[in-house]
């Protein structure tokens, strides 16, 4: 569950407190920042030398190509920078971050991006557009995360890459950027004539460039200028990259982290690019050209962030940055990793944590707290639901998923566990999407019905009271409900669907684990027992566009490697996903999203809860936030 998707989902002193945004429910971190942060109020306000926050639950990676979860997703946009990010608050316009400026053809299938001077990653060694190329290619090549995203525009066959036994390893279809082969060939490489082997050979050529990089060699400049590829390199500073077909959200894909830039020397001194398979020194460590440096591994119960000594971004004058080029004012941030929420309440009570996730369950500690504050920044693009796995027993029987379906109660839910800091909604688009269609009803509350559908489905139901229906049934096995511990907001939604489905005679044990198990038992097969078949699970959008939560959710050809928490491997949505990322025209996309709302619901894998409400919890004291929805996390430079 990426997560920044799934059931998911970032110590020192200071007596300053900063904020963190709670999404009701799911451990996600969205930083509200106002626009109104300037150098000069900053002058005006001591920054402390340190912040403190408490968060969970802890990283699982902080590589650009290969993570997915929002934890790590809140340390990467504080280390690694991309090309772009979203302009302000909003979610269509863009800024320049790597790049200075950048243009795009009439046609939109060609971005020319040209990068300001004099870039470095934070250990000196330069950035330029040579390794732009390296890093949009190194993310196709290991075929992990998120990036799919940007590979269906970049890959051959239309982004669908190709099917072949590059590796022993290999999970899926393999991400070669389209025009590769070509560029490979122009610097001297040779290939079969059969193209599945020719196709697999510039793979591995590749992934070997990639793994002994050198941009000064004259073979690898040859190929990387090559003009009529996925991203060819015009000029020290400027990049060019070439969709295959025009993507109307491509700047959003790309502002989501997949175009950050990653240090060809940090990847190569420590285990270089492997065909669709993680580096484990990149997962747990960082180097990158943004505000911070990472300076402890993952792993640990927390990671420290120190302000970047050497960022390029100091030496451009401040009338030209973007708020996203700030140089950080807090020297050290100290990311805590707490799963006791009466430790994350606490300790924002006390000022050790000058930031904490307190969930709403408890949100009345800190409600006229002395020195605390809440601010309600209404809805955002996060949901929660249930995710059902339909190839495991009994859930492979459509009555069984019905009668969950008409036997939880999501108003119930919200109002009780998130004390209207959430609202229903019908997915998998949530209200706050285009294309979200309120006119289509979910599932109404209906006891009695659950009970009818779990009869006729040939199971004795026995009641609370003692009635019992369809006597001779079967009966039905216990359900082992798969929640992420440490999250007290979990912990009671969990007990109250226990309880709302104990009144329709099903029995559900409460089945907490850690999150990083939840996602490494999401790896196992779908009909696997450890494959997690009845969980809460939530998805947090890596960039606010409508085909983001659709992928996640249903599009398991093209992202088992995380998230589609309940295996929704269903082939009209995966074509409609298809068809909808290659058209900008409204009456269409309209009409696909309105399909695959109802395909959604038919299948009843999903049981949509909660579109989650952010707020804060923060001392009053810190200012500089800016927000977008697009965060998160923290971003820690503008904070003083």
């Amino acid at each position: 569950m990426r997560n920044r998707h799934s059931g998911i989902a970032r110590v020192v002193v200071a007596v300053i407190v900063v904020v963190i945004l709670v999404v009701a429910g799911a451990a996600y971190f969205f930083v509200v920042l106002p626009p109104s942060h300037t150098s000069s109020t900053t002058s005006a306000v001591q920054a402390p030398a340190s912040v403190t926050v408490d968060e969970i639950p802890a990283p699982v990676s902080v590589d650009p190509a290969s993570s997915y979860d929002v934890p790590g997703g809140e340390i990467m946009q504080n280390v690694y920078q991309g090309l772009v990010f979203y302009n302000g608050r909003s979610g269509s316009s863009f800024v320049g971050v790597l790049a200075e400026n950048w243009s795009v053809s009439s046609n939109g299938l060609n971005y020319t991006f040209n990068l300001w001077p004099s870039e470095s990653f934070s250990n000196g060694t330069p950035l330029n557009a040579s390794t732009i190329w390296y890093s949009f290619y190194r993310t196709m090549i290991l075929n992990l995360g998120i990036s799919s995203y940007v590979s269906q525009v970049l890959a051959i066959n239309g982004g669908g890459g190709f099917t072949g036994n590059v590796t022993a390893t290999t999970k899926g279809n393999i991400r070669l950027p389209f025009g590769a082969e070509q560029a490979l060939a122009a610097g001297g490489y040779t290939f079969s004539s059969n193209q599945l082997k020719a196709d697999q050979q510039a793979s591995e050529d590749l992934a070997s460039i990639l793994s002994h990089f050198n941009a000064a060699n004259s073979t690898i400049g040859t190929i990387m200028s090559y003009s009529n590829q996925a991203v060819s390199v015009s000029g020290t500073d400027q990049v060019k990259i070439n969709l295959d077909f025009p993507y109307a959200d491509f700047l959003q894909v790309i502002s989501g982290g997949l175009g950050d830039a990653v240090s060809p020397v940090f990847v190569d001194a420590n285990g270089g690019v492997q065909i669709d398979t993680a580096n484990s020194y990149t997962t747990k460590n960082a180097l990158g050209s943004g505000p911070y440096t990472l300076t402890t591994p993952l792993g640990g119960s927390n990671v420290v962030l120190v302000a970047n000594s050497n960022y390029w971004a100091s030496q451009i004058p401040a009338s030209q940055r973007s708020v996203w080029l700030t140089p950080p004012a807090i020297k050290t941030v100290v990311i805590d990793y707490q799963s006791s929420e009466a430790t994350r309440v606490a300790d924002i009570q006390s000022g050790h944590a000058q930031i904490s996730q307190v969930e709403i369950p408890d949100l009345h500690e800190v409600t006229n707290y002395s020195g605390v504050t809440i601010y309600n920044w209404g809805p955002t693009p996060t949901i929660d639901f249930l995710a059902i796995d339909a190839y495991q027993y009994p859930y492979n029987i459509t009555g069984v998923r019905m009668a969950l379906e008409y036997g939880v109660n999501p108003t119930q839910i919200q109002q009780q566990v998130y004390s209207g800091y959430s609202q229903p909604y019908v997915g998998p688009l949530d209200p706050a999407m285009a294309y979200y269609n309120p006119s289509i009803p979910g599932y109404a509350y209906n006891a009695n019905t659950a009970i009818q559908q779990l009869s006729q489905a040939g199971f004795k139901v026995s009641l609370p009271n003692g009635t019992v229906i369809n006597s001779g049934g079967r009966t039905l096995p216990a359900l082992n409900l798969i929640y992420t511990a440490g999250s007290a907001a979990d912990q009671e939604e969990a007990t109250v669907i226990q309880s709302q489905l104990a009144a329709i005679g099903v029995t559900v044990n409460l089945a907490p684990e850690a999150f990083t198990t939840i996602i490494e038992d999401m790896l196992n097969p779908a009909t696997s027992s450890n494959y997690p078949a009845f969980q809460i699970a939530a998805n947090s959008v890596v960039f606010v566009g409508p085909s983001d939560p659709s992928a996640y959710l249903g599009n398991c050809p093209a992202r088992c490697h995380h998230g589609d928490p309940a295996y929704f491997n269903n082939t009209q949505v995966v074509q409609l996903i298809n068809e909808a990322i290659h058209t900008s025209n409204p009456t269409l996309l309209q009409q696909y999203y309105n399909n695959m709302t109802n395909i959604y619901k038919q299948q009843a894998q999903y049981v949509w809860l909660d579109d989650f409400t952010a707020y804060t919890v923060s001392s009053s004291s810190l200012h500089g936030f800016a927000w977008n929805a697009a965060l998160l996390g923290t971003f820690y430079a503008t904070l003083y």
